[in-house]
């Protein structure tokens, strides 16, 4: 029953247990994530320098997974509406063009042995047509999941607006489609409310 406070237990220490009791599968979603991203995809490489930048910005599928994830499980509603969800699988597959143009880079340069070489001076054996491409691609989608959210009502018009203008400002190549992160503040914060009431 919500509200009962177990005897000889704060009501601070009953709060955390409720609060640990709801969220807790977003860390299990978080370290799941993470294990995979170091265990399954970054162990099977070992390179440097310009390389290892374009490892690091492979592993968007990775953060946008966890963030689709809490988005869709804070937004019960949302779960049964087609064009939230796809809206989300748009910016989840704009992240893993990423990862496939960064890790085609990857492969190229350790194919023509420079996968330790620093950026400068490096000769041009890679493609890096899809990894300058995808990142810009997820910061569309990132607007577009931005305004479907709004137009079902699950977020603001304002939270609407400072996400679709983080995406397009923040370095998409540092994170594709970083609004994203603003719609999940957003709707965590949205959901705990509702579950206080």
């Amino acid at each position: 029953m919500r509200g009962t406070i177990r005897p000889g237990v704060s009501r601070r220490e009953n709060g955390r247990v409720a609060v640990a009791r709801r969220w807790w599968p977003v860390p299990v979603v978080v370290v799941s994530s993470f294990l995979v991203q170091k265990l399954v995809f970054e162990s099977r490489y070992d390179v440097a320098g310009h390389a290892a930048g374009h490892l690091s910005s492979a592993s968007a599928p990775f953060g946008a997974f966890v963030m689709v994830a809490v988005l869709l499980w804070t937004t019960p509603a949302g779960r049964r509406q087609l064009d939230v969800v796809a809206a989300c699988a748009a910016w989840l597959i704009a992240t893993v063009l990423v990862l496939a143009g960064n890790v085609r880079v990857v492969d190229d340069l350790v194919d023509a042995g420079l996968g330790t070489a620093p950026a400068e001076g490096l000769p041009d054996v890679a493609d890096h047509g899809l990894a300058n491409v995808a990142p810009w691609l997820g910061a569309l989608a990132a607007v577009v999941m931005a305004g479907v959210f709004w137009r079902r009502g699950h977020i603001s018009q304002n939270v609407a607006i400072g996400s679709a203008l983080v995406s397009v400002f923040f370095p998409p190549w540092i994170i594709p489609g970083a609004g994203v992160l603003v719609l999940v503040v957003a709707r965590a914060n949205s959901y705990e409310r509702s579950l206080r009431l």
